[in-house]
């Protein structure tokens, strides 16, 4: 009689794997399960009870508002929210009146993964750190802790679905919980390539006009947006339906107060922390300040609401911020993980930093438009949807680019080089240097990147022995050698303990190096730091390397001058090459400014384009580009080396120099010999 009326009821049908929710509802679970806390909860939206109102669950002492306990209902599909407030689905409804505890459990099974896939499982008996394992390995949900499986447990225990025993620890599916999985079936592991992407078979990009045309922008607009998305209340899975409550508040103008309140009553949020979310909108160009105190949603904001597209809000924020729809072609050639695109918007889109929070947000936006999805180990690559969207907005996306220069570098016309290889050294040694499973990765990493600095190396490791050796790269009598060690940690941070000063003494005499330098992500505490000074030990982290290899790119400085900074113990100290790079920045202007000059007098009727150093001198002494006038030795010293007969950019008789051809011809015999010293 039973599986008659089971068969006869319409159970929620599940929603697509990819689009369900991770956790479990997390309400008290009082005496008689969590069916009863659940209906209590239901009980008092339908009597209007103030959301405020801390509900009282038999058997528990947790302490929470209905609005909470509604927020945690919320990705279940037991209750929504609207312009109205909390609101009760129509199938919680429906569980309301029938009080089945199998709809119940087909309505959570409709909404949450890995939920009838737990009794699946528990058709031989498992334990919950079995489980645990199962979803990890089988199903890629990435859990460091019980805490889901246990929650998935305790709801399937007070359904009656499985039973626990005791002596062996083990869970196991009941005849009733058998009769459910019949009914509500479940995803096997091996079907999670075939449901992950639910566009496979789609035909058309389903996104609004006006959202396209966000997309279509021009170089100026792309280097102008920001970094941070900035602060947003909740989690970054409520992240779409939180910013669509708020702007329904603001449908008409409303008062700064009245925003505070519904934030302090809906959301638990001090002042402080809905102004920075006032401040967010604004930046998404959802919401605009009418008055000190007033504020309104904005046309883009009414459009959005109106279609409430997933897709479109992707382009709004990718109109607004930087690496949104960039992180698309990131992943065009492989998956990645959320920690390699932080490293990859740092080294390539001018990140000041790895954020990782920044990154996730991101991530998010792009799985809810379905641009994206989960391939397993953390990591995410493109759905059908997004290959073709890729396509279609790929001319309108920034290009990787790095403006990291310092005051310094930026007067300066950085020297061309193959920046994609610099880019994916830079990127290998930061994810690198977080992987101390992997120690020899973060070895060879830093090997390259000396090597991009100029320097012979040697990649040795072993007992006993440096990591890598590095030499200057000239005869032996005037070379020096540094013995340096890569110290890989996975939190980050090389602290006193993790280096045996001794030991790095010891590599620097085995080798008789001049120097010793570890290189590691970051250094903390400044008894390490004391250490590192008194055993004559250099520390580079990350940031500094790349900054020192950004600057040899824009700047190559020989390595007399990088010896100065192998010369100072404790940690590198960058701006001791500073007048080095400023002297060779100025020995580019003036090459620039000679030739320039030159080539301007060529055509003058007196001189007939021969002019003496003194008279280049005169010409040049007001020049902008110059801190302080160059001297007649500096003007001298330029005009032998350009005379020289291997540069041949400028000619000398005894009336004086003359220019050979013009500075475009001068860049094109400097490029010549650029490639003829390059290997590619």
């Amino acid at each position: 009689m039973e599986e008659q009326v089971m068969l006869k009821i319409e159970y929620p049908k599940p929603r697509d794997w990819n689009t369900k929710a991770f956790a479990m509802p997390n309400i008290p679970r009082g005496k008689n399960g969590y069916q009863e806390s659940l209906e209590i909860i239901l009980k008092s939206l339908e009597n209007n009870m103030s959301y405020n109102t801390i509900i009282t669950i038999p058997g528990s002492n947790r302490q929470m508002t209905l609005d909470k306990l509604c927020i945690a209902l919320r990705p279940s599909g037991i209750v929504y929210k609207n312009k109205n407030g909390w609101g009760i689905s129509s199938e919680a409804k429906t569980w309301l009146e029938l009080r089945d505890d199998l709809y119940l459990a087909a309505l959570l099974n409709a909404n949450i993964r890995f939920f009838s896939e737990v009794l699946a499982i528990l058709q031989v008996p498992h334990t919950a750190s079995e489980i645990l394992n199962i979803a990890n390995e089988d199903y890629k949900l990435s859990w460091k802790t019980k805490n889901e499986v246990n929650a998935r447990l305790k709801w399937l225990l007070d359904l009656g679905l499985i039973v626990y025993k005791d002596f062996s620890m083990n869970y196991s599916i009941t005849e009733l919980g058998k009769k459910f999985l019949e009914i509500a079936g479940y995803v096997k592991p091996d079907e999670l390539v075939k449901n992950i992407d639910p566009t496979l078979e789609e035909e058309t990009i389903p996104i609004s006009k006006w959202a396209y045309k966000l997309c279509e922008m021009e170089k100026s607009e792309l280097s102008s947006r920001k970094i941070s998305i900035g602060y947003i209340p909740g989690s970054i899975e409520t992240m779409h339906n939180t910013i669509s409550d708020y702007l329904l508040l603001m449908n008409s103008p409303t008062e700064l107060s009245i925003i505070i309140e519904y934030s302090r009553k809906n959301y638990q949020i001090s002042e402080s922390s809905t102004r920075s979310f006032i401040s967010a909108l604004v930046n998404m160009g959802f919401v605009e300040r009418k008055t000190r105190t007033l504020f309104q949603i904005t046309e883009l904001g009414n459009r959005f609401l109106s279609t409430n597209s997933t897709l479109d809000f992707a382009c709004c924020i990718h109109n607004k911020f930087a690496f949104v729809f960039e992180i698309l072609n990131e992943l065009k050639e492989k998956s990645l993980d959320a920690k390699s695109l932080a490293v990859t918007a740092k080294v390539s889109y001018e990140f000041p930093a790895e954020n990782i929070s920044e990154i996730h947000k991101r991530l998010h936006i792009l799985l809810n438009a379905q641009l994206i999805q989960e391939a397993g180990g953390n990591s995410f690559s493109l759905t059908k949807r997004g290959e073709k969207f890729l396509q279609e907005i790929n001319v309108y996306l920034s290009e990787k680019e790095n403006k990291q220069a310092t005051n310094v570098s930026q007067k300066a016309s950085p020297v061309k080089y193959n920046k994609s290889k610099v880019d994916e050294c830079l990127k290998e040694i930061r994810l690198s240097s977080r992987d101390s499973s992997n120690p020899n990765r973060f070895e060879k990493a830093v090997e390259e990147g000396f090597k991009l600095l100029g320097f012979k190396t040697e990649l040795l490791g072993g007992a006993g022995k440096t990591d890598i050796l590095i030499q200057a790269p000239t005869v032996s009598k005037y070379a020096y050698t540094v013995a340096v060690d890569a110290k890989s940690t996975y939190s980050g941070g090389i602290t006193e303990g993790h280096i045996n000063f001794d030991t790095i003494t010891d590599h620097r005499n085995l080798h008789n190096a001049n120097f010793s330098l570890i290189v590691g992500p970051e250094f903390h505490g400044e008894r390490l730091i004391e250490r590192a000074e008194k055993h004559q030990v250099v520390l580079l982290d990350v940031d500094s390397f790349e900054k020192l290899i950004r600057f040899h790119m824009e700047v190559p400085l020989k390595a007399d001058s990088y010896k100065k900074i192998f010369m100072k113990a404790g940690i590198a100290d960058l701006t001791l090459i500073e007048e080095d790079r400023e002297s060779l920045l100025r020995d580019g202007k003036l090459l620039r400014a000679i030739i320039e000059c030159l080539s301007e007098e060529s055509n003058d009727p007196v001189t007939e384009g021969i002019i003496q150093p003194r008279e280049i001198y005169q010409i040049l002494k007001n020049k902008k580009e110059f801190s302080s006038p160059p001297s007649l030795e500096e003007i001298n010293a330029m005009l032998e080396f350009l005379s020289s007969p291997l540069i041949g950019c400028v000619g000398q008789t005894k009336e004086g120099y003359y220019a050979i051809g013009s500075l475009a011809d001068a860049a094109q015999k400097f490029s010549f010999y650029f490639h003829a010293c390059s290997k590619e």
